[in-house]
């Protein structure tokens, strides 16, 4: 008999190649769910299938999950018309928003910092690395270019200091998975690395994190927005809209739906809360 593992496995790869397929056939009423996968396709199914559960049945239409293989291919999957709502980090959100019409229903809410997030920078604790100063020279490795929390914010935050990534910093190969970032510092594969502050946290248990120390914190920005690609019939946009703001911060059925995701709720949101943000990216030269 197959072990739990091995199944999750077969179900996020068939999410995987029906994201990957723009010649899928589905049902007409069929509502496509892409998630950025920042983690493993297995822990994000298993993250966000309640969610999906969910929506089906509020909205009465069937809602299934997409799980591209790496933040490109999200990208290009909305593009094509091949999801119909997303879920990705903001600076994915406004880059796309300059060339669809992107609708934005609910802001995300997470156990700490509510409707906000944060990168980190880490190292070991045996490492001379104590400070951003101490990063020059070192080699450090990132997440993907278009990752908010695991480039951008400490692209920022090395700018504040002084620090010049391309002039002053070894930069590796990006890591494509917060997760690895994380190993690649644990193991000495690389001397710090910047990452979301909770994927960081996810690896307790996994890691011994105590061996990691965290050099800096970014800046708190909005949330990810799950928004409505032009895909999304006009009609079923409110519907899923209201289904997602049900579920308010703390409330039980948050908890018994987002608590796979280690989301708390979804609050109201709007374009405009990207502004900041916008400001940032064109400034570092990712927008």
């Amino acid at each position: 008999m197959l072990n739990s593992v091995l199944i999750r496995s077969i179900v996020a790869a068939v999410v995987i190649i029906t994201a990957l397929s723009g010649s899928v056939n589905r049902a007409q009423a069929e509502v496509r769910l892409g998630i950025l996968p920042r983690l493993s396709a297995v822990e994000l199914y298993d993250m966000f299938n309640p969610l999906a559960v969910y929506l089906s049945k509020e909205t009465g239409e069937k809602v299934c999950l997409v799980i591209p293989r790496d933040f490109d291919a999200f990208k290009a999957a909305v593009r094509a018309g091949q999801i119909d709502v997303g879920f990705a980090n903001p600076l994915i959100y406004v880059q796309l928003k300059k060339e669809l019409l992107l609708d934005p229903l609910a802001l995300a809410s997470e156990p700490k910092a509510g409707s906000q997030f944060r990168g980190v920078i880490i190292a070991r604790k045996d490492s001379t690395i104590h400070s951003l100063r101490d990063l020059k020279g070192k080699r450090l490795m990132f997440v993907e270019k278009s990752s908010a929390a695991g480039y951008l914010f400490q692209l920022m935050t090395l700018s504040s200091a002084g620090l010049d990534v391309k002039k002053d910093l070894i930069t590796l190969p990006f890591a494509k998975k917060h997760d690895v970032v994380v190993k690649a510092v644990f193991n000495g594969a690389a001397d710090a690395g910047g990452l979301r502050e909770d994927d960081l946290e996810k690896q307790k248990g996994v890691l011994d994190l105590s061996q990691l120390r965290i050099v800096a914190y970014t800046d708190y920005y909005p949330n990810w927005p799950l928004f409505a690609a032009p895909t999304l019939r006009k009609e079923f946009s409110e519907k899923l809209r209201q289904a997602l703001l049900k579920l308010k911060p703390g409330s039980t059925p948050a908890r018994q739906i987002l608590g796979p995701g280690r989301l708390t709720g979804f609050v109201p949101v709007s374009d405009q809360d990207y502004d900041g943000l916008r400001q940032a990216a064109m400034a570092a030269g990712a927008l």
